[in-house]
């Protein structure tokens, strides 16, 4: 009977202390199987007047048994967290040479069908998202698949080091290594070859990129000074206007591809 309350407890405390961390706040649910412990010994206890519980298992197994139940809310905390936080792996496809703006819209039942690259008998292998000579895609993937909704938590970070960007055919060489959208800026060593910037929409329902060339940046992006304007245009008004980006697409491709975003306010 005290090995009951005391795991009750145990688990009981574990919850609270998931709560109070700021790092695993919601996966404090476990303390709920501690309460209901401490439920079944209070009603063993008090109601049926039990101060035994008789089981038939060697004192080896039951210090087995209670090493598990010990370590068991460690064990929840990292699949729980290894899980929600693994990488959102993706791999864009864009056109042999393409250089301009990326713009992948996610969860469009119109969109091309799923399908999937790498992995080892269906584990670890990345979503594949081919872009046509437009600069748009869309995709009946969703987004946001690492998430458990009964303890509440899921991924709010968009990429989270699992997006990889390659030329047609050339599933070897990503156009530049590690360009998976934590940054806004890309730049390879080779001057030769474009660099890859990202724009403010990182992240679901619209990722927006452009692949060019240093040299012609201002073909795509605004000027320092039209972001002047633009930011002053939002001190004036946030309640109508954008802040500017980092990479902030110029008129003649914003209400394009930003407007792919159903919620964004065209100008």
């Amino acid at each position: 009977m005290k090995r009951l309350r005391n795991i009750g407890i145990y688990y009981t405390l574990f919850g609270i202390l998931l709560m109070v961390s700021f790092i695993f706040t919601n996966l404090w649910r476990i303390s709920l199987l501690g309460i209901a412990l401490l439920l079944i010994y209070f009603i063993l206890k008090v109601g049926l007047k039990k101060n035994k519980i008789e089981t038939k298992l060697s004192g080896l197994k039951l210090i087995l048994w209670d090493l598990f139940l010990i370590l068991f809310p460690f064990i929840y905390v990292l699949l729980a967290c290894w899980y929600v936080w693994r990488p959102y792996k993706q791999t864009i496809v864009i056109p042999k040479d393409y250089e301009g703006v990326v713009a992948i819209q996610y969860n469009k039942p119109d969109g091309q069908e799923k399908r999937w690259i790498g992995g080892f008998l269906g584990i670890g292998a990345s979503r594949l998202i081919k872009v046509d000579t437009t600069g748009i895609a869309k995709t009946q993937f969703g987004f946001h698949h690492n998430a458990i909704p009964f303890l509440g938590a899921k991924q709010t970070y968009y990429n989270r080091g699992g997006l990889k960007i390659y030329y047609e055919n050339d599933f070897k060489n990503e156009i530049i290594k590690g360009a998976n959208g934590k940054s806004y800026t890309y730049e390879g060593k080779d001057e030769n070859k474009p660099n890859i910037y990202f724009t403010g929409f990182r992240k679901y329902p619209l990722v927006i990129f452009v692949v060019t060339k240093s040299e012609n940046y201002l073909n795509y992006f605004m000027t320092k000074e039209e972001k002047k304007i633009e930011q002053r245009a939002y001190d004036n008004n946030p309640y109508e206007n954008y802040p500017p980006d980092e990479h902030e697409l110029n008129k003649r491709y914003s209400n394009k591809f930003y407007g792919l975003n159903p919620h964004y306010r065209k100008k």
